[in-house]
């Protein structure tokens, strides 16, 4: 069998007919052909599953794995492991891809021999679309010193390259370096804490500022609604980044940045979470519950910090009403940013 150019992981659980339908015909199209698609059924127990077998069914190129559910990551890794391309690319089920995306990247990747390819996403909320903006250099390969400083990048929140999808990687940099997803992280900044230790061992990569990316955007997911053992699982996925950063090459350089971006989840776990009004609970037990969460100590030592960088005026809002245990302000804002969300 010749060996696949593009390895294309999709993980797929719950995610809605007309979604997953759209998702896997857009890896279908691509103007690249040698590729393949590995369809994650991750144990979903809906339909899911018999809909990927019926595109295996279509195209050769597709290969369905049922496997038990074992969360995003680890559906990710069950693909990565059963990959046969020199590229991996990793496309989550409700999101969808341009149908020139495999060929540009994979180009350019082998043009440039970098090990990974960077692109552009534009992220979907049904009525309108905005495309992400990135602090990278179009066309620029990034080498050496270069990839520390993208190693940095992943911290800022408004880098917009933490995340696993929207990227071409060498699959060797991967399985030479034992570099998989933490299963026990499972749902939270997940993306992040791979990410990291994947530019760890980053030598080269290349970035092409065009949106190939659709990322659907979902405000009933996990992560845009109150959640408690989604927000303990974010915290969790913090002090495992904390304890990498205190071990790695580019401490320096990362330190600064940890706590910057973990003040951006403790303003939306507030807003988007303990005082979204689709939580239900009542007023007291959510600013008991989310002063018990300030109590955390890696959480207390972030809101110590003076890097503040990047940080608008409205969430700076937030962080005096948050250091200063004002919950019923939080409350407001909690109701305020809903009906902004729900008039965008």
């Amino acid at each position: 069998m010749i060996e696949p150019f593009v390895s294309i992981i999709v993980p797929v659980y719950k995610v809605p007919e007309q979604y997953l339908r759209k998702c896997i015909e857009s890896t279908m199209t691509q103007t690249l052909k040698n590729i393949e698609i590995l369809l994650v059924d991750d144990g979903s127990p809906d339909q899911c599953g018999k809909i990927c077998d019926e595109y295996a069914e279509k195209d050769k190129r597709i290969r369905v794995l049922h496997k038990k559910n074992g969360g995003l990551s680890s559906a990710r890794n069950y693909g990565c492991k059963a990959a046969q391309g020199k590229w991996i690319m990793f496309v989550d089920g409700d999101d969808w891809i341009e149908p020139d995306m495999c060929q540009t990247m994979y180009s350019a990747g082998d043009e440039k021999q970098v090990q990974l390819v960077m692109c552009g996403i534009m992220k979907d909320y049904g009525k309108s679309a905005t495309e992400y903006k990135f602090y990278l250099e179009d066309g620029k390969v990034y080498k050496g010193q270069e990839c520390k400083w993208l190693q940095q990048q992943l911290l800022v929140y408004n880098g917009n390259i933490a995340v696993a999808y929207s990227k071409l990687i060498d699959r060797k940099l991967l399985i030479n370096n034992q570099i998989f997803h933490d299963e026990v992280l499972r749902q939270g900044a997940e993306g992040l804490e791979f990410n990291l230790r994947l530019f760890e061992k980053l030598e080269s990569a290349i970035f092409i500022n065009k949106p190939f990316y659709h990322y659907i955007y979902n405000e009933n997911s996990i992560s845009a609604s109150h959640n408690e053992a989604n927000h303990e699982f974010v915290i969790r996925c913090f002090e495992k980044i904390k304890e990498f950063i205190d071990t790695s090459d580019n401490k320096e350089m990362l330190k600064p940045w940890f706590d910057n971006r973990l003040l951006y989840v403790i303003v939306t776990t507030a807003i988007s979470g303990y005082f979204n009004p689709t939580n239900t609970e009542p007023y007291a037990d959510k600013k008991r519950k989310y002063a018990a969460y300030l109590g955390k100590p890696i959480v207390k030592e972030a809101l110590k910090t003076k890097n503040t960088v990047g940080i608008g005026k409205q969430r700076k809002i937030v962080l005096f009403f948050i250091k200063h245990h004002m919950f019923l302000a939080l409350d407001m804002m909690g109701k305020m940013r809903k009906w902004q969300k729900e008039h965008r």
